[in-house]
């Protein structure tokens, strides 16, 4: 908390008290508090404003948007990490706690990483998708993430791979600053808010894809769940969860519908799929019907 010198009057005048903790934003002098609201306001507008005008340089106007963990490891990482420690755990006769940790952690790591390979392979197959129709340049389809490690990484790699100019919207925190080598260059943007992150992650798209993810993936799924039982999307559009087991074990929604606090029909917003052949199939078929293609 900030130490400042306040006056206060008295019989005998003004008496300085110098060294008083702000406890409340009522003890804040008003110009600090219009000085620190003029400062958000502006990093609002410029995460606003900035993505705008690169957008509409670009000719974005649809994406299909990839969420998942950023803690997700390739394929090869998280195999060469197993047979690291595996390596150094060969021969030893008592494994100490840490060790028994270290391997449980990278033999979930590997298991984890299906959803690496999962997510690269999606994004590869729709990016040759739209590679195939020959959007025009103000129809053209990109697939975007978040633009750092995991599965955002995973999806810019994949449509990278396939030849196609890819969107990544990093964030500025501390696991998370790095944007990943795959994002097209001209089409890579740092923000410094997550409502206006989450605003231009959404705002474009015409599918999400949604892996297993913490709470940051769950932030982005709810708020377009919410968005659109709610009626405040234009118009509905396919979403495709990873996995049906991992959400529905982190996520009761027969309980929420049990609570009435959601309804049976608010499941049809999505879908659960298990395989890329299954996602690949649902997401086109949807954007398909919805061009008329």
């Amino acid at each position: 908390m900030a130490k400042v010198s306040k006056t206060k009057k008295s019989n005998g005048g003004s008496k300085a008290v110098k060294g008083k903790i702000i406890d409340s934003p009522a003890d804040q002098p008003i110009d600090s508090a219009i000085s620190n609201m003029s400062e958000r306001i502006v990093k609002i507008q410029r995460d606003l404003l900035m993505p705008a005008i690169v957008f509409d340089h670009f000719g974005v106007q649809n994406t299909i948007t990839f969420f998942g963990a950023s803690r997700i490891k390739s394929p090869e990482v998280a195999e060469a990490n197993l047979a690291e420690i595996k390596k150094r755990a060969k021969g030893v006769s008592r494994l100490s706690q840490a060790m028994k940790k270290k391997l449980a952690d990278a033999e979930r790591d590997k298991r984890m990483s299906k959803y690496y390979a999962m997510a690269e392979e999606l994004a590869m197959r729709l990016q040759e998708w739209i590679n195939l129709k020959k959007f025009g340049e103000r129809d053209n389809f990109y697939i975007m993430t978040g633009g750092g490690p995991g599965i955002m990484e995973a999806a810019n790699k994949g449509a990278f791979k396939a030849g196609g100019r890819n969107l990544g919207l990093t964030i500025t925190i501390p696991d998370e600053q790095r944007q990943n080598d795959y994002v097209t260059k001209e089409l890579g943007i740092n923000f410094h808010y997550f409502l206006m992150r989450k605003f231009w992650l959404l705002f474009f798209a015409k599918a999400i894809v949604v892996f297993p993810g913490g709470t940051g993936t769950f932030d982005e799924f709810f708020e377009v769940f919410t968005l659109m039982k709610t009626r405040k999307t234009h118009e509905t559009f396919p979403i495709v969860l990873f996995d049906r087991e991992f959400w529905q074990k982190a996520v009761n929604f027969r309980h929420l519908i049990d609570s009435d606090v959601i309804s049976e029909n608010d499941l049809k917003y999505f879908k659960y799929v298990e395989s890329v052949d299954e996602a690949y199939n649902f997401i086109v078929k949807g954007l398909e019907a919805r061009l008329k293609l």
